[in-house]
């Protein structure tokens, strides 16, 4: 059975691969397989939602390839950091990377329901907007929970796709070393290279069969 590990390359791509070839699988397999369906959904009377369900998957997969470490027990603090790289020109980017990490990443994820304090908005020019009670002297008080947190998944998408592009392009540069060799590191575990392709214990036909 012919195994496809992006929309337009099979298993074969990785046997001997290059670092141009892992990149090549790479942007294939994101822009084929969550962003084209993050778009759709997107430009869905009603998918903003699951949109930025899938669209939350790249921040942390992101920090794992930058760091060349496995994210794994570790969700909450490369997802913070990877999604802080995206929107890092933000003021209090980390405290409001940790509120979409709780509130919009694990909400659909782990309690399978919206945040109430979470609304998904089109309007205006912001990425997402956060509001927070103020202090005494009319400063925010972000130490704690916000009080809200509005989404705009039109421009979320637009800088994650901008970031992406820009990582990718790095990467084919080969001018920053240690960023390829965290990219190679993460994506050949990723894709046990030069292991063989995954056993499927029937043939073709058995497979499709109705019996």
């Amino acid at each position: 059975m012919e195994e496809l590990i992006s929309p337009n390359y099979t298993h074969e791509k990785l046997q001997n691969s290059s670092i141009p070839d892992l990149i090549d699988v790479f942007e294939d397999l994101w822009c084929g397989y969550i962003f084209e369906p993050v778009r759709s959904l997107i430009d869905s009377p009603h998918g903003s939602v699951a949109a930025m369900s899938v669209l939350c998957s790249y921040y942390e997969a992101i920090e794992s390839l930058y760091t060349g470490q496995q994210s794994r027990n570790r969700s909450r603090e490369f997802f913070v950091k990877g999604f802080s790289r995206v929107f890092s020109s933000s003021e209090g980017m980390d405290a409001a990377a940790n509120e979409v990490y709780i509130h919009v990443r694990c909400g659909l994820a782990h309690e399978g329901m919206l945040r109430s304090k979470v609304h998904y908005s089109n309007v205006g020019q912001k990425a997402f907007f956060l509001t927070y009670p103020k202090n005494t002297d009319g400063t925010l008080d972000m130490s704690g929970a916000s009080e809200s947190i509005v989404i705009n998944p039109e421009i979320i998408f637009k800088a994650t796709i901008k970031h992406f592009e820009g990582y990718v392009k790095s990467l084919r540069n080969m001018e920053d070393l240690e960023l390829v060799d965290n990219f190679e590191t993460v994506v050949t575990s990723q894709y046990a290279i030069d292991e063989e392709e995954s056993i499927i214990g029937m043939t073709y036909e058995e497979f499709a069969s109705k019996a």
